[in-house]
């Protein structure tokens, strides 16, 4: 404001005084005082007014209707506090001063060239810092997709999921070998898919086909405590999703409930028929200390989506029931 309003006080001031402003350092100092301080009450209603509209109108794409408001009524309102001071002046006849209609034409169209300027200084500021934050926004998501990438990796190769796997297949071994050689086959086409599948989209009947043969090596080992029901439409198979994502879910819901025989995990997977993959899964949930920090894999899904610009992810919790909704994403829609 001072940065704006002390040399902006000085030219008005010498555009009403001329060079009899100059005459002395107490005569320039004392009307510099009496303009500043209606100048800064001034400030503050036209910072009252550009508040009022940003909030009226808060969209980027209301931007030029919020200019135009504010400079019309800034317009009309450094004009009202102009004919206010040149007024005071000639009324009071303060430190000499003679009325010049002229030089008081100078003075509102200088307050025009003012509004103007600090108008769209003050947007482009703005602008600016929204530019700054979406960047960093972006920034952060970019890291929390590589964090959940990891994590989906993790999540696959890490020591108790294989040792489980090898001593479930040891056991298959001496108790039926067709069994193992069928498991052993499942294990290894789970990490062919986590080998292969470094890209940002899968086809939904790629997933699928990772998480029947994930879902087949956690079987071996829960037995009937958990159950993996699937019905999707066809016409969505060859729609896209980022991989690893039922993995991560699938992953989640074990981690996060009871599982046992009494009280079995029971999964559905399915499709809405407008482009909505859903994921529910029977709620019987563990005693943690900690609960919100056992939702990772969903945090990292959400955000994995949020930065490939798709459409949020829905949760709900149901009666006894989890419901995850996932968009699906064309592939004529993906940007190569």
């Amino acid at each position: 404001m001072l940065g704006i309003l002390v040399p902006y006080s000085v030219l008005m001031n010498s555009i009403l005084y001329g060079e009899s402003l100059y005459g002395s350092w107490g005569k320039f100092l004392s009307i510099l005082v009496v303009t500043l301080f209606i100048k800064c009450v001034s400030w503050q209603f036209h910072t009252y007014v550009a508040v009022y509209l940003r909030t009226r109108m808060p969209q980027d794409s209301q931007i030029m209707r919020r200019m135009l408001t504010a400079l019309l009524l800034f317009f009309v309102m450094t004009a009202l506090d102009g004919i206010f001071i040149t007024w005071l002046f000639h009324h009071y006849h303060f430190q000499g001063f003679v009325y010049r209609g002229d030089r008081f034409l100078y003075v509102v169209l200088s307050g025009m060239v003012l509004n103007l300027f600090a108008t769209l200084f003050h947007e482009g500021a703005s602008n600016f810092e929204k530019w700054r934050a979406a960047l960093t926004e972006t920034e952060q998501l970019r890291t929390a997709y590589i964090k959940s990438q990891l994590e989906g990796l993790k999540n696959q190769i890490k020591p108790h999921f294989l040792f489980n796997s090898i001593n479930t297949l040891s056991a298959l071994i001496g108790e039926d070998g067709e069994k193992a050689e069928a498991f052993l086959d499942e294990l290894c086409k789970v990490y062919r898919y986590l080998l292969k599948n470094d890209g940002q989209f899968v086809t939904l009947s790629e997933e699928l086909a990772f998480v029947a043969s994930y879902f087949y090596v956690l079987k071996a080992r829960y037995g009937q405590a958990i159950e993996l029901h699937m019905d999707i439409d066809e016409s969505e198979m060859e729609k896209l999703v980022p991989p690893f994502t039922l993995q991560l879910l699938l992953e989640n819901a074990l981690h996060n409930n009871v599982v046992s025989k009494k009280m079995p995990l029971r999964i559905y997977i399915g499709t809405t028929g407008d482009g909505q993959l859903v994921i529910e899964n029977s709620v019987s949930t563990k005693i943690k200390a900690n609960l919100e920090a056992d939702e990772g894999g969903i945090r990292n899904v959400i955000n994995k989506f949020r930065l490939l610009g798709m459409a949020e992810i829905s949760i709900q919790q149901l009666v006894g029931a989890r419901r995850i909704q996932l968009p699906l994403m064309m592939q004529k829609n993906l940007e190569i």
